[in-house]
């Protein structure tokens, strides 16, 4: 797992260039979700669970949540290039560069049995942040009984 703990590092020192280290913790909880959902998550799983929106840390939210399939699919494609440009200068196994390439050009809306898991990691990751968020919301506004009528 050498390489997943260099994967960590670029994550890391990406977001943190990009002056948003918060957007760490998304990938850091999308890959507690993936070991959640599959417990013997291989290399290649778990390396597109850390790096899926990789390209965030460079060209910022540009999509902004958005759910046009086309914004959706060029995040993913610029996701997974980056990635694959750093797997392939840490001599990464092919096989491994094309496995974790094609997850993350799939992490949005699933497909096969790994992608669906990077999917559904990455939705569980993202309500949970959304979660606190809101209920911190709802804390300071005094209104924490509406706020947990809206998350049940």
């Amino acid at each position: 797992m050498k390489l997943f703990t260099s994967i960590e590092q670029f994550v890391s020192d990406s977001f943190t260039a990009a002056r948003n280290p918060a957007d760490l913790s998304h990938h850091q909880r999308t890959v507690y979700w993936m070991k959640q959902l599959k417990p013997d998550a291989g290399e290649a799983l778990l390396i597109a669970g850390m790096a899926h929106d990789i390209e965030r840390a460079f060209y910022g939210d540009w999509k902004a949540g958005s759910s046009d399939p086309e914004k959706l699919k060029r995040h993913q494609e610029l996701s997974a290039g980056i990635i694959e440009t750093f797997l392939q200068k840490q001599n990464a196994p092919h096989e491994l560069i094309a496995r974790v390439k094609n997850l993350v050009l799939h992490h949005e809306e699933g497909g096969n049995e790994e992608q669906a898991i990077l999917c559904d990691a990455d939705c569980l990751a993202y309500l949970e942040e959304k979660a606190v968020r809101n209920a911190k919301h709802y804390k300071q506004e005094g209104k924490v009984e509406e706020g947990k009528k809206k998350l049940e």
